[in-house]
Order: structure tokens, then C-alpha cells, then sequence
């Protein structure tokens, strides 16, 4: 899932750094996706899923599942010197089931948000794009750096709070 909003933020890159390879102009850093998701409407997709019923209930369970994995793992820490094989065993199983719970809950949790995030990313990904081509040619652009890549940038460089408000305003308007 992940894999395709990186191939979106590549290929915006790629497109966008054919044309600036020749272009001169200032440099600056951008997280496309923390752009993106830092939108109204990514917030409000966001906010949708955490008051789904059964997105709700999964993170209920899983909350409920970390609270028993700890409190199995402080009885087995006072109590475990004092069971017998038979016990021990027993215990060890009850906990291994645990975990696989407490593992599978977690990622389908994560499963469901990354879930909506990739949505958010493709159905932004044209309007980013038109964006980031007005940004760059306003403010005379000359390279984009992924943010992630940049081994420092000052704050000033970075553009991802103003893509952003583009977003925001473009999503407003268009509705």
C-alpha cells in the first residue's frame, strides 16, 4: 500500500525534475506525504475512520489486549517460579495465543489507516501536482528535494506546511 504512495511521490518527483533539471532557481525540501495528509480533507478521512464502529471496536480490542499481555507478563514475573511444568507450559501457550492477537489486531489496524491514507494520496495526487507546478513556478523553484533525502535543511527551505495550504484552499474552493 505504502509501495504505491511512494510511486506517486516519485513520479511527481520525476516529473517534476525533468523540468527543473534546467531550470534555475532557489532549492527547497518537501514531504509530500506529510503535505498531503496534513490537509483538512485527510483529516477529516482520518477522523471518519477512528469514529467507525468497527475500526473503533478493533482499537478497543487491541488496547484491551495490551493491557492483558501486561498484565500476564507482570503474574508470570511474580508467579512463575512457583508453577509447575504442566503450568508453565499452559501459560507459555496462553501467551503465544495473545500475542498472535494483540499482532494480527495491530495490523489490521494499521492495515485500515495506511488503507486510508493511500486513498487520500491517489485522489490528491492530481491536484498536488498542479500545486506544486504553481508553487515552483511563483516562487522561481529550481529543485525539489524530497525532505527525507535532505541530509539538513532549515526551516525556511522546506515547503511542506505551504503545499499544504494550497491543498486546503484548492479543496475548499472546489467545494
Amino acid at each position: 500500500m505504502m509501495a504505491n504512495a511512494k510511486k506517486i511521490v516519485l513520479g511527481l518527483m520525476l516529473l517534476l525534475g525533468s523540468n527543473l533539471a534546467l531550470a534555475e532557481g532557489k532549492v527547497v525540501v518537501l514531504d509530500l506525504q506529510a503535505a498531503v495528509l496534513s490537509t483538512d480533507a485527510a483529516q477529516q478521512r482520518l477522523q471518519a475512520l477512528e469514529q467507525n464502529e468497527e475500526y473503533a471496536a478493533l482499537r478497543t480490542r487491541f488496547e484491551s489486549l495490551t493491557a492483558d499481555l501486561q498484565a500476564f507478563q507482570e503474574d508470570a514475573q511474580k508467579n512463575a517460579m512457583t508453577w509447575s511444568e504442566e503450568k508453565k507450559k499452559q501459560k507459555q501457550e496462553e501467551a503465544q495465543k495473545l500475542r498472535q492477537e494483540y499482532e494480527r489486531t495491530g495490523q489490521t489496524l494499521q492495515g485500515e489507516r495506511q488503507r486510508v491514507m493511500q486513498a487520500v494520496m491517489q485522489q490528491m495526487g492530481g491536484k498536488t501536482q498542479e500545486i506544486l507546478a504553481q508553487l515552483i513556478e511563483a516562487e522561481n523553484i529550481g529543485l525539489v528535494l524530497n525532505s527525507q533525502s535532505a541530509f539538513h535543511a532549515s526551516d525556511e527551505y522546506d515547503i511542506t506546511a505551504k503545499v499544504t495550504e494550497m491543498l486546503n484552499k484548492a479543496n475548499a474552493s472546489a467545494e
